[in-house]
């Protein structure tokens, strides 16, 4: 089953943390899957509004969240930081 990707127009920087909480990704797991650095995702994670975060950083951690949240509806054990 493909994952259900969520709209752009439906992320927020809290709504993202708490996606990455609810499918139990280490904060710095995120960040690797990213391309970008802890601090970076601490940072938009921590942005009081959608137009207080670096939109680039947005896509990325969205983009990532996604493909961690495939691996784990397609039965993978443990979702992978970097994927092979």
């Amino acid at each position: 089953m493909a994952a259900m990707r969520i709209p752009l127009t439906d992320h927020s920087p809290v709504a993202d943390r708490d996606r990455r909480e609810r499918l139990g990704i280490t904060l710095d797991d995120l960040a690797a899957r990213a391309g970008i650095s802890p601090q970076e995702l601490t940072s938009y994670e921590q942005a009081k509004s959608e137009s207080d975060a670096n939109p680039t950083v947005a896509m990325k951690v969205a983009d990532a969240l996604d493909a961690f949240e495939s691996e784990i509806e397609d039965g993978s054990e443990e979702p992978e930081a970097h994927p092979t």
